[in-house]
């Protein structure tokens, strides 16, 4: 039962937030560590609030506290991407996709980055494999590199 309304209660605050939003890093394992699950959380707070720097901060702590915390390597690699601390970004997503190569998200985000950082080709790469994983995902980046815009279609 209570399973129940936790279920209910998280598919009413990700109706709330916008596409993307609700898919900037997919959902999180219940077998995480609470406390690194806890960072994500708040992280996850602070992205709502486009507070870049204090989303970071989070993550970084939730993958101190759990290293192969996919999710959090993804997220922490967007924020990155947002304060154009492109370095960054990259190691983040290249964490991600080393932990769970068949991670969509880390995928298409990398891809966005390659488009920032001007690499279309690198960014083709990612939407090819992108396009295995997730065709709906893989059409908005494509449209993303199109418009040479990383940005494009996030909000």
């Amino acid at each position: 039962m209570t399973r129940t309304i936790t279920a209910l209660i998280l598919l009413v605050i990700g109706l709330t937030v916008s596409p993307a939003m609700a898919d900037l890093g997919g959902n999180p394992s219940d077998s995480l560590n609470p406390e690194a699950r806890s960072h994500y959380d708040q992280g996850l707070d602070h992205f709502r609030k486009k507070q870049w720097n204090l989303a970071i901060q989070s993550y970084l702590q939730a993958v101190r506290i759990e290293p192969r915390f996919v999710e959090a390597w993804n997220n922490l690699g967007y924020c990155y991407r947002k304060v154009k601390d492109n370095q960054k970004a990259l190691d983040a997503y290249r964490r991600a996709i080393d932990i769970k190569p068949d991670f969509k998200f880390a995928h298409e985000y990398i891809g966005r980055l390659y488009i920032a950082m001007g690499n279309r080709e690198a960014a083709m790469r990612h939407y090819e494999i992108l396009r295995r994983l997730d065709a709906k995902m893989a059409a908005e980046l494509l449209r993303a590199i199109e418009a040479n815009n990383a940005d494009y279609g996030e909000d």
